[in-house]
């Protein structure tokens, strides 16, 4: 908002990023991010996207209910599935190498 540059261990520190990579190497880095999540269950991934778009411009309460609307029938058809897997050890501590 005031136009500061934030560099990358702070982006880091404060949440606005989930890793650094070294120079020259961010191209790279966000293929393989993208590949990662794009093995994640689609029905999900459509609507976390939805729901950015549809939160927009909402406060905190509006958007968590929007979101639990958006959201509500992917848990239903599609919760106790994910759980199962994560019971069996697929997703935890950030690894979705597992995950189809």
């Amino acid at each position: 908002m005031t136009g500061r540059k934030v560099k990358a261990e702070e982006c880091l520190r404060i949440g606005l990023c989930e890793i650094v990579v070294p120079e020259g190497q961010a191209r790279q880095s966000a293929e393989d991010m993208a590949q990662e999540i794009s093995r994640f269950p689609q029905a999900c991934m459509r609507a976390d996207r939805r729901s950015v778009y549809l939160q927009n411009g909402q406060g905190e309460h509006a958007a968590l209910v929007q979101e639990w609307y958006n959201c509500n029938g992917v848990f239903n058809a599609e919760g106790a599935v994910g759980a199962a897997r994560f019971a069996h050890g697929n997703g935890r501590h950030g690894d979705f190498s597992k995950i189809s």
